[in-house]
This record gives structure tokens, C-alpha cells and sequence, in this order.
């Protein structure tokens, strides 16, 4: 019989822990103790429940195991599964790790905002991993012609109904594997690249996430993440699984159709702890309408994870401001920073913190990469804090040679401790890039004060003008202030022209925008300038869902400057 739970606060004690080295053991444990205890609550059609016991995901974790181990497939190899909100999902994933075998999270190959088929991502997935096995968790989700692509390159597909008759008479598990899955990063900064996470690396990033945000007994979890992002899927099925904290699942689509249906969900099931990027929490902001407020009841929600891309005061400060009236604390709002070669968050504010914002001096972080505080008479830049690392992780700032940099000095953020990645997945080399000293070049840009990290931008993505450094990011936020533009679908990036760098900023317009593209560019123009001091050498205006999005909807710029250079955006200059 497997050792039975030892209890913390109503999560588990990790120190007793003898013999649990992978998710699927702690699954296998809690199904030892406590069977019929529900550990995820999907919801599929916006107030309909289907409760998911953890006897239930052992018994189908165990099924997907011997099927997976009747395939013959060495110890390792990787297979993909189509990350669809479902628990099938999170029963394959857990067989393959029983297995012994890789799991690769794949966003369904469903249409994103921007037109672009998520087929072609499907295949660079299965290029990049060389995986002869696909699991899709619901088949007939629109999946035909994938599926017809995939077996005719010589893929098997192998769907929920493989488990019955051949479930009990295959063969047992393959040996183990030391990699837990393999995370393929959103893309942002180009193609995506396959992170290999150990077990270990999964095991110590849930030890730390723990112990800095109290996990326990009464919290309640809600997420509508897709389950290929690892913010969704380690933070909000993964970790809870192993903590035996229950957590209530929504489809991405449907907080995109209606927004205030995760406030409706969080106010329901009386949520602790959710996450969102800080586009959600704008959109929010501006789509719960009047008429939806008294239904909700935020006043639980004490941990309101803010990132995956830049935090911003207007956006934190609007959330605050629009929901205060229904209990939610400002002191609820933790932005965090984390990326996948570091399994997930690296640093974050701490619960009862809320949002820590400073000014700088514009002049000398642009000029000088400083980071001083703003006097009289100095024009401020705001700048968000992303807080403190996590439990045993170390963070440092190093300069363009490697140096470490002294504090409140933009430089390159170094990560080092026990959550970073093992590797890269062969032939899909990223960003970022681990050093012979065991620190993790991120390829982020930041500063230290006072213990904390403040991002400023990406280093591939820097823009220079007249020996300043500028950030796309800053550019994009002014713009997205503009009515008649779309905030978030805006990108800012520079080219090569005759005699200097040119500065492009792509935005995308909203559906309302009267089309009077003259003005709209002038107001754009004069609100960048407003933010940086300089205007942009051309500004680009684009129809809705043109420019070029990842898989969990960020921006993609190296993407954004390629089409640029092609030609390939249609003009929304004429009516």
C-alpha cells in the first residue's frame, strides 16, 4: 500500500514525504487516502459542474499507463498531447508520466483571435520533439483534417477510447524517465522552443510555491488558462494535484466571450487564488458592465496572480478601482515574473503586498540604464515590481560582458536554483541559456531594489535611438491608450532604412474606429511621444486580429517585423 499523506495546514507536509518523486505519486497517494476526494471541478458550459474525484484520475492514469507501455516505445520518448480543457487531458498526461514516457503539451489545433491555425505550431511541435504519438483527449473537437495530416505522415492518433479492452491486457509501464514533460515556450521572440522540466524541477518550484503563498487548508483555486501554457497548467492542475488544493477549471473561450464569467466562477466556488495576464485584468476593467457587478462577491479572492507579460499601474490601478465596490483588496494584486526554462514563476509579491509601483528618472534609465528615483523636476517613468524570488532561487543583473551589475542598473536578469530547466529540447535551441557557473541567461532586462526585480523589456527587442535605450513595451502601452486602438494588439519594433534604425509601431484598430486614419495616427503619434520623447518613423494602422499572436495570445514581434518587411498586412487607411 502506498504511504499514507502526512497533513500542513491542510496541504502536504513535504518534509514527511518519503517516496513521492513524480506528480503522478502524489496523485497515487491521495487516491490511497482519500478516493473520492474532488481534486479538479471542470466547468464546461458556463454554470454546469463535472467534479473530478482523485480515484477517478488514478484509475485512468493507470489505464492510459498500460495502453502507453503497449506501444513499445523507449523510456523517454516524447509523445504530444493535445492540451484541450477536459479531464482526459490530465488523465493522459499523468498515464504518459507513469509510463515513463514524455509528455509534450500542444494547443489544440483550433483558429487563434488572429486567423492563424494552430496546425502549423501542431507541426513544428511534432518536428521539433519527433514524436510518433499523438493523444487527443476529445477527437471530435474539430480535429479531422489534423488528424488526417497526422496519420498520413505516419503518426498514431490514439483518443479516450483506447481505454477498455486494451487497457487491461497490455503490457506494464516502461521504466522511468528523469524529465517530467516537455514545455514548449508561447513563441513570443520567434519559433517556440521545447523546455525539458525534471521532476525534481517540478517538485522543488511547487516546494517553494507553497511555502511563500501559504497553500492550504480553504483555499480554492480557479483558472481559465489553456493547459499547453505552464502557467495553467503547473499552477492551476499540476501543483494543486499534488497540494490537494481543488481547483475549478473554465475553457479560455469562455472567459474571452464573457469575461465576467470568471469573476462569476471565483464569486461561486468562493476562490482563493487565480491568475491572469495583465491584458485580462484590463479587459475586465472595461467589458464587466454595471448590470454584472452586484452578482459578484471578490472578497475571498486574496491572491490575484498578475503575469506572462508586462504589468502596467493603469491596468492594476482600473481592476482595483473597478471592483473594489464588490471586495476585491488591492493588496490582493501580486504581479509575478517566470518563464518557462525556470518551470514557472521565478519571483513574485506576496500574499497581503499588493502591486509595488516606483518612479525613475527617464532621462538617466534611457540614457544611462539607471534606475534612480525620480526628483523634482524629473520627468518619471512608473515602474512595477515583480517581487522576490521564490524559495531557493537566486537572481542576478549582469552587464553586456557578463559582469554583475551594481543595484537600481538595467541589465540582463540571471536566474540560478533548483526550478531551473534541465535543457532545451535538441535542435530547438532558445533564448535563454544556461552558463558553465549554473545561471540562467534569461534574456530579460531588469533592475534590483530593495531585494526586488523590476522588468523592463526583452534585450533581442531593445530599441535604440540617438544612443538611448527604448523599450517596445512602453511605446505599445502609450498607443493602446488611444481610443480607436486596440490595446494589446499593438506592436513596436525597428528597422533598417537608409541612413538609420526606423522605428515602426503596427497597431490594430477597433471595430468602432470611424476611419478617419489621419487623425487616429496623429493622436497615436502624439501619445508615444507624449511616453518617450520621440515619435515613431511610422505608424501602421491594422484591421482587428492581423498581427501575429502566440498560442496564449501574446504578441509575436520578430513575427510582426517579418511581415512588415514582406508586405504582408492589409491597409485599414481607406474606408
Amino acid at each position: 500500500m502506498l504511504p499514507l499523506l502526512a497533513r500542513r495546514s491542510g496541504g502536504v507536509s513535504w518534509g514527511a514525504m518519503r517516496s513521492p518523486r513524480r506528480i503522478v505519486d502524489f496523485v497515487g497517494m491521495w487516491a490511497d487516502r482519500q478516493p473520492e476526494r474532488v481534486c479538479l471541478t471542470f466547468h464546461p458550459r458556463g454554470d454546469s459542474a463535472a467534479p473530478v474525484t482523485y480515484g477517478d484520475l488514478w484509475t485512468e492514469a493507470l489505464a492510459w499507463a498500460r495502453v502507453l507501455g503497449a506501444l513499445g516505445l523507449d523510456a523517454g520518448a516524447p509523445v504530444v498531447v493535445l492540451a484541450r480543457t477536459s479531464p482526459a487531458f490530465v488523465s493522459m498526461f499523468l498515464g504518459l508520466q507513469h509510463a515513463g514516457l514524455l509528455a509534450v503539451p500542444c494547443p489544440p489545433p483550433e483558429p487563434l483571435e488572429s486567423g492563424r491555425s494552430t496546425r502549423e505550431r501542431v507541426s513544428h511541435i511534432l518536428d521539433g520533439c519527433r514524436a510518433s504519438v499523438v493523444l487527443d483527449p476529445e477527437p471530435g473537437a474539430g480535429a479531422q483534417d489534423l488528424r488526417a495530416d497526422l496519420t498520413g505522415r505516419g503518426v498514431r492518433v490514439l483518443d479516450p477510447t483506447w481505454i477498455g479492452e486494451a487497457a487491461s491486457s497490455a503490457a506494464p509501464p516502461a521504466a522511468a524517465s528523469p524529465f517530467a514533460y516537455c514545455q514548449f515556450t508561447s513563441g513570443s521572440g520567434g519559433r517556440a522552443k521545447g523546455v525539458r522540466l525534471t521532476h525534481e524541477n517540478l517538485l522543488a518550484f511547487m516546494r517553494a510555491r507553497t511555502r511563500a503563498y501559504g497553500l492550504g487548508a480553504g483555499d480554492v483555486g480557479v483558472s481559465w488558462l489553456p493547459f499547453f501554457h505552464d502557467m495553467g497548467l503547473i499552477g492551476y492542475v499540476l501543483h494543486p494535484l499534488v497540494d490537494g488544493v481543488p481547483v475549478h477549471l473554465m475553457s479560455t473561450a469562455a472567459f474571452l466571450a464573457r469575461p465576467s464569467a470568471w469573476l462569476g466562477l471565483i464569486t461561486r466556488v468562493r476562490g482563493t487564488f487565480s491568475v491572469a495576464p495583465n491584458s485580462a485584468y484590463g479587459l475586465c476593467a472595461r467589458r464587466v458592465s454595471d448590470a454584472e457587478l452586484p452578482a459578484l462577491d471578490l472578497s475571498g479572492w486574496r491572491m490575484a496572480f498578475n503575469g506572462s507579460e508586462r504589468v502596467t499601474r493603469d491596468v492594476v490601478d482600473a481592476f482595483v478601482d473597478r471592483f473594489a465596490a464588490v471586495g476585491f483588496r488591492a493588496a490582493a494584486m501580486l504581479p509575478a515574473y517566470g518563464l518557462a526554462e525556470n518551470t514557472l514563476t521565478a519571483c513574485s509579491r506576496l500574499p497581503g503586498e499588493g502591486a509595488r509601483f516606483e518612479e525613475v528618472a527617464r532621462d538617466a534609465l534611457e540614457r544611462d540604464g539607471v534606475a534612480q528615483l525620480a526628483r523634482d523636476g524629473e520627468e518619471p517613468q512608473t515602474m512595477v515590481s515583480v517581487g522576490r524570488p521564490l524559495g531557493e532561487q537566486e537572481i542576478a543583473i549582469a552587464g553586456t560582458d557578463g559582469a554583475r551589475l551594481p543595484l537600481r542598473h538595467v541589465g540582463e536578469v540571471l536566474l540560478r536554483g533548483p526550478s531551473v530547466m534541465h535543457s532545451y529540447l535538441p535542435g530547438t535551441q532558445g533564448d535563454a541559456s544556461l552558463r558553465g557557473d549554473g545561471w540562467l541567461a534569461t534574456g530579460d532586462l531588469g533592475y534590483l531594489a530593495d531585494g526586488e526585480l523590476f522588468l523592463v523589456g526583452r534585450k533581442k527587442d531593445l530599441i535604440i535611438r540617438a544612443g538611448r535605450n527604448y523599450y517596445p513595451e512602453d511605446l505599445e502601452t502609450a498607443a493602446g491608450r488611444v481610443p480607436g486602438v486596440r490595446a494589446g494588439r499593438i506592436a513596436a519594433f525597428s528597422v533598417s532604412g537608409p541612413e538609420h534604425e526606423r522605428v515602426v509601431l503596427a497597431a490594430e484598430t477597433r471595430a468602432d474606429w470611424d476611419r478617419d486614419a489621419a487623425a487616429l495616427r496623429d493622436q497615436v503619434g502624439r501619445a508615444v511621444f507624449s511616453a518617450v520623447r520621440f515619435q515613431p518613423d511610422e505608424i501602421v494602422l491594422l484591421a482587428p486580429n492581423v498581427l501575429p499572436l502566440t498560442s496564449s495570445g501574446k504578441i509575436m514581434r520578430p513575427e510582426a517585423r517579418r511581415l512588415y518587411d514582406a508586405g504582408g498586412w492589409p491597409s485599414t487607411d481607406r474606408p
